[in-house]
């Protein structure tokens, strides 16, 4: 993870300015999974040559490999992490920063306070940090973590610069896999990849929780359901909680069935994922799928899964939305 977070422009941008650090940064990141390996791995460069006294470049460069071994491990004293990990941040953790704020910091010439999630943090909470985080001590800086600034007041965002993290590419994601899942194919470390919308720890949950050899037996089940069938399997697979992956690979397989049936077996997919990957169904399955489908049948079933996934955005019921959609697809097979 460390290798991805630093290959980044928002790593990059503020390696770039060791030295003339702003006081408060916040750091969007949409992985929650990841986040507090992101501050853990951004937190090092507030501590460049300019906070320490050292005889020796060489003395310098030791002294911030241990600080980023101790942030590493949360135990260097002037890197305090708020809340514990799993907890959210409370105004008794702001009480807490404050009164930090009054100390010197220990080893150096600076101190770093990194909150996480600071988007689950309640409105009180975050009040109560606005006053140090608008005029803190000379010696004091912040980073806040969030996967989200929407739930962040905005005189928060008014105090801080913000440092934003986009989603991973499907190239990123799939090389991450396969040096962290272990026993991951490359074909199913790529497909995770194109189904986890960029976020490493969604691709990791997907493929070493189970998760991903249910969605794709949820998918192959769905596609060959019969209409009699769909509301018990609705109902079986509508309360998963990968429900944007399932409806992106229901569109990769009918997708590749759709190339399946215009250019046949073994033929290169336009899809960018299914290009780095066999399809999710063995070959039989998949043309069994596309005999039951005209062209432009397979074509429509591509509309109606992207338009399931526009009303699961607006916080559709996605039973509803689910069963609808197939529902839909099905009236589309051949008689």
């Amino acid at each position: 993870m460390k290798t991805l977070l630093q290959q980044t422009t928002a790593y990059k941008f503020l390696s770039e300015r060791k030295g003339r650090l702003r006081h408060a940064y916040l750091l969007l990141f949409p992985d929650a999974k990841n986040l507090r390996a992101a501050l853990k791995t951004f937190a090092p460069l507030f501590f460049d040559e300019s906070v320490f006294s050292a005889s020796s470049p060489a003395e310098t460069r030791a002294k911030q490999a241990r600080v980023a071994a101790l942030i590493e491990r949360e135990s260097f004293a002037d890197c305090l992490f708020l809340p514990e990990e799993g907890k959210k941040f409370s105004v008794e953790n702001a009480e807490t920063v404050i009164e930090e704020c009054t100390l010197r910091p220990v080893e150096c010439s600076r101190k770093l306070f990194v909150v996480g999630d600071f988007s689950q943090a309640t409105k009180e909470a975050q009040n109560k940090l606005l006053k140090v985080l608008e005029e803190p001590p000379e010696s004091v800086c912040f980073l806040l973590g969030a996967t989200s600034q929407f739930s962040v007041l905005p005189t928060v965002l008014s105090r801080v610069e913000k440092a934003e993290i986009p989603p991973f590419s499907d190239t990123e994601i799939e090389g991450y896999l396969m040096r962290n899942a272990e026993g991951i194919s490359q074909e199913n470390a790529a497909l995770c990849a194109g189904l986890s919308g960029g976020v490493p720890g969604k691709a990791f949950d997907l493929a070493t929780g189970g998760g991903f050899q249910d969605l794709l037996q949820a998918a192959k089940t769905l596609c060959f359901a019969s209409s009699p069938a769909l509301p018990a399997l609705v109902r079986q697979w509508g309360e998963t909680r990968y429900k944007k992956e399932l409806l992106s690979l229901l569109k990769i397989v009918f997708f590749d069935a759709l190339i399946f049936k215009t250019k046949g077996d073994g033929a290169k997919s336009r899809n960018p994922v299914a290009q780095k990957t066999q399809t999710p169904l063995s070959p039989a399955d998949l043309s069994a799928l596309a005999s039951g489908f005209s062209v432009a049948g397979l074509f429509k079933a591509q509309q109606i899964l992207s338009d399931a996934e526009k009303q699961l955005y607006f916080n559709g019921v996605f039973p509803q939305i689910l069963e609808v959609a197939l529902i839909k697809i099905q009236n589309e097979k051949l008689s």
